[in-house]
């Protein structure tokens, strides 16, 4: 009889491996940076004020040197922007992206009512943007008539206009931060319409501009890339290399809406048994 964990790294039919790969690659490298932000900003300040916590107190020195790192500063743009890509060619695949837009709505708004709770507010962070991509592309969609090759032009056509609008007014932003807005009550349309930007704060931040842009860039080129709706490298894919990967990939929409609690309850427990015992710090 094959274990849970076997049955969970078999590669399932009929989906695209390199998609679940990167998709995978990308939701890991986002509980890296997630995991030392905690440390970095919530649990290593309570450490390093410990005498004896010698091992805990260097994470927390890394935690700090890898937040201001060029690394963290590049990759996490590169993330996101191959992260909405795959949602976007994804798009192409799904059964019901109605659906699914909704239920990434439900999610964001969720995490916006927890974490405001929580005083660590997410107003408009990744989850949202996707929310707003997966509807938008739905009612191109139907406007073109679930045509695939019209709605991957429209798709495209506005994916580009979008991020070309988004330079324009980041430009202009940068000469007159109140150039289209005098306070921040547009904040999810794009962080040039942030004209108080200085009393705004949203932990997690991903506004409409640009990112729904490479998000419907991704849904324009899905028909050129997967016409059959086919892995495009099928031998680079043989010996089931990239399983564990694609696991990670298949369930990135619960990671995104789970993992920073499960992040926070480890090293709060961390915190409890070998370093401030009886305070979990986060409380």
């Amino acid at each position: 009889m094959q274990s849970n964990k076997d049955t969970a790294l078999k590669p399932v039919k009929n989906r695209i491996w390199e998609l679940d790969f990167l998709r995978g690659v990308c939701v890991l490298l986002m509980i890296f940076d997630h995991f030392m932000f905690d440390i970095g900003d919530i649990f290593g300040k309570e450490w390093a004020a410990v005498q004896g916590s010698e091992f805990f107190i260097g994470l927390y020195e890394r935690a700090l040197v890898y937040a201001d790192s060029p690394l963290r500063l590049v990759t996490q743009d590169i993330v996101v922007w191959v992260f909405a890509l795959l949602c976007g060619i994804s798009c192409s695949f799904s059964r019901s992206n109605l659906k699914r837009g909704i239920q990434v709505a439900i999610f964001a708004l969720i995490i916006t009512a927890v974490t405001t709770f929580l005083d660590m507010p997410i107003k408009f962070g990744i989850l949202h943007m996707f929310a707003v991509a997966i509807l938008l592309w739905t009612a191109i969609n139907f406007i073109a008539r679930k045509d695939k090759w019209r709605t991957a032009v429209i798709c495209l056509a506005v994916g580009i206009m979008i991020i070309i609008i988004d330079q324009f007014c980041s430009a202009r932003y940068a000469i007159d931060d109140h150039a289209f807005s005098d306070n921040n009550n547009w904040f999810f349309i794009g962080d040039w319409m942030l004209g108080d930007h200085r009393n705004f704060y949203s932990a997690d931040y991903y506004p409409i501009f640009p990112s729904v842009g490479y998000m419907l860039i991704g849904a324009g080129v899905a028909p050129l890339l997967y016409p059959k709706k086919r892995s495009l490298l099928p031998w680079l894919g043989e010996y089931n290399w990239h399983a564990p990967f694609d696991f990670w990939g298949r369930i990135a929409i619960w990671v995104y809406v789970l993992h920073q609690v499960v992040i926070a309850v480890i090293l709060a427990a961390i915190s409890w048994l070998f370093i401030t015992p009886g305070d979990f710090v986060i409380i």
